[in-house]
């Protein structure tokens, strides 16, 4: 999401970000970002079934996956590649076959369909608590709020495409997945008013993000942190 006076399309709180008010610039929610459609988005539900060998779909999308060696170390089981679709949000990752990484790489996926769902639904979600902790999850909980006090909502697609993934040496480590969130067709629509029904924060370009998860309480995986960029892709 961009900065501006209004937290313009997390949802992505995946790759352009749009700040919400106080938001700091070092840890924002990543944007939305639509890959073509129409102009009313459909939720995408979070999925607990990847895993290092598995593909992670949503409960009504659908998702196709493929064993590819590209990138494997010799003797490494090889990454899956996960497509997923579900209304207006689309994903798209090569989970490597490390489980570490595919267990925060299927955290960021829940975490992904459901700050979609909760920006074009203007809904807060008790779910959340499962895949974020911290200043995103703060981020996203204020952001819908925000729609709400503002009578704004988020419409349109987000296109979820990850760029990398790494993992440090810590124990448990910490996993870095880069990714390009394009909300070029996500803009937010005034709900109330004399402007209701019009668009009132544009759209924004496809631009990267970098998230990190960690294991955190309860064993569980969960986005801690995003850095988002004006770098577009």
């Amino acid at each position: 999401m961009k900065q501006g006076t209004v937290y313009k399309g997390l949802v992505g709180v995946l790759g352009g970000c749009l700040l919400l008010a106080g938001c700091s610039s070092s840890q924002k929610p990543a944007a939305l970002g639509p890959v073509g459609g129409s102009a009313t988005g459909t939720s995408a539900a979070p999925t607990d079934s990847a895993t290092s060998t598995g593909t992670a779909t949503g409960s009504s999308g659908s998702s196709s996956s493929s064993g590819s060696a590209a990138g494997s170390s010799p003797g490494a089981p090889a990454p899956t590649s996960v497509a997923t679709s579900n209304g207006g949000w689309a994903y798209n990752a090569a989970v490597p076959g490390d489980t570490a990484i595919a267990d925060a790489m299927t955290a960021f996926q829940n975490y992904a369909a459901l700050s979609y769902q909760m920006a074009i639904t203007m809904s807060h979600d008790n779910n959340l608590v499962n895949y974020a902790d911290g200043n995103v999850e703060s981020l996203l909980n204020n952001f819908v709020t925000e729609e709400r006090q503002k009578n704004i909502i988020s419409r349109g697609q987000e296109g979820i495409r990850v760029m990398n993934v790494s993992k440090d040496t810590g124990n448990p480590p910490i996993v870095s997945i880069t990714v390009c969130t394009d909300d070029s067709k996500l803009p937010m629509y005034s709900t109330y008013g004399p402007n209701k029904g019009k668009i009132v924060v544009p759209a924004q370009p496809a631009a990267v993000s970098v998230y990190k998860v960690h294991q955190s309480f309860g064993g569980k995986w969960r986005v801690y942190s995003v850095s988002p960029s004006s770098t577009t892709c």
